[in-house]
């Protein structure tokens, strides 16, 4: 695959500069260490991430408080507003053991000075306390709300982030269906794929259990944003139709 998937992470801290920065994270960092454009592990030489520093921005509290849904606090938001620059954390995405690496190099930022996370490839937010405790567990039900966002556009809910792990991301279209169903739909279609990783073709179906819609999966290009746009999942979408010809 040309694209290879990227996973962008924007972590906002304390750090009044570049070299603040580096000396927060040779004293508080887990052991990753900032070098240049970098930081890695001096244990792991294989392993260095991407990393970009931008000023204050006064608008990335209210992103974050919207990407959380609820999870921010008014002390969070606050806190997130008093900001003084922010980390963006850069790697190839691909495989969950990806998403786990990464996941441990933001937790060291957090260490040493970050606020929270913002999953810039899929627009989800933790606080900092959700991610420490999320990183630590690697429970893949829990990995997976950290990065994955559910969004309604038109008449068609869809997920964005799964590129992260290496998938396709999912869409609906949102007739007959709430927005709590559609999250349960998601969830379980979604981690199905991630934990079991079966092989399922295009035009197959999928069903929660013997009651529920029965859906058509479609494969179909990512057409929702543009390539450079770090939601754009290069593995495509899958289509979930529902099925309204059988009776249930």
């Amino acid at each position: 695959m040309e694209n290879i998937p990227k996973i962008v992470l924007g972590i906002p801290g304390v750090w009044e500069d570049r070299n603040a920065f580096k000396d927060a994270m040779t004293r508080s960092g887990n052991g990753y260490i900032y070098l240049g454009n970098h930081i890695g592990y001096l244990e792991k030489p294989d392993q260095f991430y991407e990393v970009n520093i931008s000023e204050h921005n006064p608008y990335i509290a209210e992103a974050i408080e919207i990407g959380g849904h609820g999870l921010f606090s008014k002390e969070d938001v606050e806190q997130l507003r008093k900001h003084r620059s922010i980390i963006y954390l850069i790697t190839e995405g691909g495989t969950l053991e990806k998403v786990i690496n990464v996941m441990e190099v933001a937790s060291a930022i957090l260490n040493a000075g970050g606020i929270a996370v913002n999953v810039e490839s899929s627009g989800r937010a933790r606080t900092k306390k959700d991610w420490l405790e999320i990183t630590k567990s690697k429970d893949i039900t829990r990995l997976f709300s950290a990065f994955i966002q559910m969004s309604q556009e038109n008449e068609v809910y869809y997920t964005t982030g799964m590129h992260c792990f290496g998938l396709r991301d999912v869409k609906t279209a949102s007739e007959g269906i709430t927005a709590r169903d559609v999250a349960t739909l998601f969830r379980i279609f979604c981690l199905y794929n991630l934990d079991e990783k079966p092989q399922i073709n295009d035009g197959e179906t999928f069903s929660l259990d013997p009651s529920s819609p029965i859906y058509l999966l479609k494969q179909e290009e990512c057409t929702m944003f543009d390539e450079e746009d770090p939601y754009f999942n290069p593995y495509g979408v899958w289509n979930m139709i529902r099925h309204h010809s059988i009776g249930r």
